[in-house]
């Protein structure tokens, strides 16, 4: 291995050492924006530990909470739609009101097992608000169906 000559060296050190320096001032100004903050909340403290500017405030003052303003996505109504493999057809009826599905029925079923063996998935559709339901063991393809049925509702009740 070759010999670093001592201008090498020092200059490695120099380069290592304004990155150290440079990150060091960028974290204390951060820290240092928080100090008085914290002081300040030190300073609002009882001998119980509780904020006594925030209950001050709390008395005199009604508690405002966020408002998060979320986009609608479904259009109120029942929509429905259609999920067909090689086994046969299953047909929905997928009712949103208020942004949420409230609803979700199978109106037919025309596939090689029976209805039955996918009865709960509607239930699960609505707990999940969602076309993604576990596929039913014994009747994949049907569960799949039921999926793209519900999928098929939803994509109608887009706005």
């Amino acid at each position: 291995m070759a010999k670093l000559n001592n201008k090498m060296i020092t200059l490695c050190s120099a380069a290592v050492g304004a990155i150290y320096l440079a990150g060091y001032s960028a974290t204390e100004q951060t820290t240092d924006m928080a100090i008085p903050h914290q002081a300040q909340e030190i300073q609002n403290l009882d001998q119980g530990g509780r904020n006594v500017k925030q209950q001050k405030q709390s008395k005199n003052m009604p508690e405002h909470k966020a408002v998060i303003y979320q986009p609608k996505i479904y259009k109120n109504g029942t929509f429905y739609g259609t999920g067909t493999t090689r086994i046969g057809s299953v047909e929905v009826a997928v009712t949103t009101k208020h942004d949420k599905i409230t609803s979700v029925e199978i109106t037919k079923c025309d596939t090689h097992y029976s209805q039955s063996k996918i009865d709960g998935l509607p239930e699960q559709a609505l707990k999940r608000q969602s076309s993604r339901v576990d596929l039913v063991s014994g009747a994949t393809l049907s569960s799949e169906d039921f999926q793209w049925a519900v999928e098929e509702a939803l994509q109608q009740a887009k706005i």
